[in-house]
């Protein structure tokens, strides 16, 4: 047998290789062959320039995604296509080909090319196997390069995130996770925090309300209605949400205001808590760092050595030992001394 085919899976030359990355929930894939370089002239030689060329070695050079993209732009379906590139001295044209069970580009039709685009070749560092590569990975795109001898290829691939979150959520919320709160929450918070949906936002945490009042859900649609500017409806829902919290829920709350920036409301929701939990050296600790953020040194050194009076756990306790020095307290009198 000369080497060059054979009907068993045996070492071949140019090895297979994939590699994947994902950008957002989407995935993306490409198969290929690794030829070498071997001392040979690759461009303009081993592949010649102007000429389809199937961007790797032996089967087609595939790339598989999992939801809609852009390739530079240029807007493609979810799926697997063939990948094929046209070499030139200036520029490079990328085909993805709706084939992508050719050998090679020996079988290539351009009239099963699904997109075409053109990008800017680049000087690389010397790579003896031709390797492809995701880098540049944002929230939002990444950029696929092929390398190969002293060449570098980038090809930019997008996507719309939100929309294909949002296009999903729907599938996601039909098992029986839609049964509980916490995944309807989930979508809302998503929605929320990234500032899409609308109403379909406000659909989700409704949903999870009616599934199961919580200080979470509830506290969440407060804010989703006052971003909406339905400040009356927002704040009646809040004082009910801060009636029916729990002492873990209420601290969280607070230190949610606090990374807001709303240092006095915070303030008051710690107090709040203190109130309803005078003997938790953790509220008590909490205040601390309310006051010492709203900038009253005053009540946050009181708040934190009534909470070291009150036999502490040890995170907490050092915590408010570490805040008591930040304010520049001798806290040797709480500290254990060794023997």
């Amino acid at each position: 047998m000369n080497g060059q085919w054979t009907f068993l899976d045996l070492p071949v030359e140019s090895q297979a290789a994939s590699v994947s990355q994902h950008i957002g929930t989407s995935e993306f894939t490409v198969t290929y062959s690794r030829p070498s370089v071997k001392g040979r002239t690759i461009w303009g030689d081993v592949v010649p320039y102007d000429q389809v060329w199937r961007a790797g070695a032996n089967e087609n050079t595939v790339l598989t995604a999992s939801s809609d993209f852009t390739v530079e732009g240029r807007p493609v379906k979810a799926g697997t296509y063939g990948l094929h590139m046209i070499p030139g001295k200036d520029k490079w044209t990328i085909i993805l080909s709706s084939d992508h069970q050719a050998w090679g580009s020996y079988y290539y039709v351009k009239e099963k090319d699904v997109v075409r685009a053109q990008v800017s070749q680049e000087p690389g560092p010397m790579t003896e196997n031709l390797t492809y590569e995701f880098a540049d990975v944002t929230a939002n795109s990444a950029t696929l390069t092929l390398r190969w001898a002293e060449m570098q290829v980038p090809i930019k691939i997008g996507v719309d995130v939100h929309a294909v979150v949002l296009a999903r959520m729907d599938d996601q919320l039909r098992g029986l996770s839609s049964y509980n709160w916490e995944p309807w929450y989930e979508a809302a918070r998503y929605c929320y925090d990234e500032k899409i949906g609308g109403e379909q936002a406000m659909n989700y945490v409704d949903r999870s309300i009616r599934l199961q009042a919580n200080f979470e859900n509830q506290s969440l649609k407060a804010d989703m209605l006052k971003a909406a500017g339905k400040t009356a409806e927002a704040e009646t829902l809040k004082q009910t949400m801060i009636a029916g919290a729990t002492n873990a829920q209420l601290n969280t709350y607070a230190y949610t205001l606090l990374n807001k920036g709303e240092k006095e409301e915070a303030v008051k929701m710690f107090e709040l808590n203190v109130k309803r939990n005078p003997k938790d050296a953790n509220a008590q600790d909490s205040l601390g760092e309310g006051y010492m953020m709203a900038g009253n040194k005053e009540a946050a050194i009181k708040a934190f050595k009534k909470s070291l009076s009150m036999n502490p756990a040890e995170n907490v306790k050092a915590n408010s030992v570490r805040c008591l020095k930040k304010l520049g307290v001798d806290t040797s009198a709480y500290e254990t001394v060794k023997k």
